[in-house]
C-alpha cells in the first residue's frame, strides 16, 4: 500500500480512505492481563476448532463470529461478491424443506442453501453434512457454540471476527432496530423505546454470555476468563477500528487474494465508500446517564473487547 495526500491510501491503482489514525504496531509493550494459567475452555470449543497458531489444514473451514452491528454484512458481501467464496449465513434462509445441499446463486455471490444464523439452521446444516460436502468456503454465525456441531475429527473451524467497541456497538444495534424495515424477535417495541429504556432492558454482555454459553443469570470474572482464553486460543482478531489492518490480516492469515482489479475496487467500495446496514447516529456521550447504564451493563464484554484489542497488538507477529 502506498500512502497518498489527504489522509487517503492507494492500494492498487485505487485511492480508498484510510481510518482517521492508520494502523501502526505500538512502541511500547502492550500491557494485556490474560486468564489465569490453566484456564480450559469448553469442551466442544476445544475439539471443533483449532488454534489460531496451529498450521492451516486443507480441510480447515474458515467461521467468522457475526457480532452484530460490527461489520459483519460488509465481511459477508465482501467475501461472497469481492472474493468469490461460497458463504454459508443467513441467505439460505427458506430453504428449510430441502432434502438435500445446494448452492444458491444470487446476484451478490454464492451461497448454501442453510441458515447458520440460527440454532435450527445450524443443527440442520450438520445433519446435512454441510462441512464435509466441502461446499463452502466461509461459514458466518453469531452462535460459535451451536457451530461446533457442524465439525468432527477431521473437519476443523478457524475462527475470526471483527471486534467494535461494545457501547458504540449497542448504541448502533438501537437505532438500526428502530429503522422503518427492521424486525425484532426479543418481544419489545424498540421504536417506543428511549435508549435508556433499551439499555436497561436489552443488552448485557453478549459477547462473554455467547463464548460462555451463559444467556442468562449472574457472570463473574471466572466467565470472563473462559472468554479470554478462547479468544487468545482460538480466534484471529479484527478490530472495527482498525479495519484495513484487520481485513489485511485476515486475508493473509487465510490466503484470500483479491483475483482482479474488479475484485479491488468492489472490496473498496464495500469497505469504505457503501458499507452495508450503516445507520447514522449522534454517539452517546461519555458521563451521560445513558453511557453510563451500558458501561455498567456490559463491563465484561467492554473487559473483554480491551483485551481483544491487547490481542490484535500480540498477533501481529502471527502475519508480516
Amino acid at each position: 500500500m502506498n500512502e497518498a495526500s489527504d489522509g487517503l491510501a492507494i492500494e492498487g491503482s485505487f485511492i480508498v480512505k484510510e481510518e482517521q489514525k492508520p494502523y501502526s504496531a505500538s512502541e511500547e509493550a502492550v500491557q494485556i492481563i490474560h486468564a489465569p494459567p490453566g484456564t480450559p475452555i469448553p469442551q466442544d470449543m476445544e475439539e471443533a476448532y483449532r488454534n489460531v497458531e496451529d498450521s492451516m489444514g486443507l480441510m480447515d473451514t474458515p467461521t467468522y463470529w457475526h457480532i452484530p452491528r460490527s461489520g459483519g454484512t460488509t465481511m459477508k458481501l465482501i467475501m461472497s461478491m469481492c472474493m468469490g467464496r461460497v458463504v454459508a449465513c443467513e441467505q439460505g434462509a427458506g430453504h428449510q424443506l430441502d432434502e438435500q445441499l445446494e448452492l444458491l446463486n444470487k446476484p451478490f455471490g454464492n451461497f448454501a442453501n442453510v441458515d447458520t444464523s440460527t440454532p435450527l439452521g445450524l443443527q440442520r446444516a450438520a445433519e446435512l453434512g454441510l462441512i464435509p460436502s466441502r461446499m463452502v468456503d466461509v461459514v458466518l454465525t453469531p452462535h460459535v457454540r451451536d457451530a461446533t456441531k457442524l465439525f468432527d475429527g477431521n473437519h476443523k473451524g478457524r475462527l475470526f471476527a471483527l471486534f467494535r467497541d461494545p457501547i458504540q456497538r449497542v448504541v448502533s444495534l438501537y437505532y438500526f432496530l428502530r429503522m422503518p424495515d427492521q424486525e425484532t424477535s426479543i418481544g419489545l417495541n424498540i421504536k417506543d423505546m428511549s435508549l435508556e429504556d433499551f439499555a436497561a432492558d436489552v443488552s448485557e454482555n453478549w459477547m462473554v454470555r455467547s463464548l460462555t454459553n451463559t444467556m442468562s443469570g449472574p457472570l463473574d470474572d471466572r466467565h470472563l476468563n473462559v472468554a479470554k482464553e478462547i479468544l487468545r486460543r482460538k480466534f484471529l482478531i479484527g478490530l472495527l477500528e482498525q479495519k484495513t489492518e484487520s481485513l489485511r490480516r485476515i486475508q493473509a492469515y487465510f490466503g484470500w487474494n483479491l483475483p482482479s482489479r474488479v475484485s479491488q475496487t468492489c472490496k473498496n467500495n464495500m469497505y469504505y465508500f457503501e458499507p452495508q446496514s450503516r445507520n447514522d447516529h449522534d454517539p452517546v456521550k461519555e458521563g451521560s446517564k445513558e453511557y453510563e447504564i451500558l458501561a455498567s451493563r456490559n463491563k465484561f464484554d467492554i473487559a473483554l473487547y480491551e483485551y481483544a484489542k491487547g490481542l490484535f497488538e500480540e498477533q501481529k507477529r502471527l502475519i508480516a
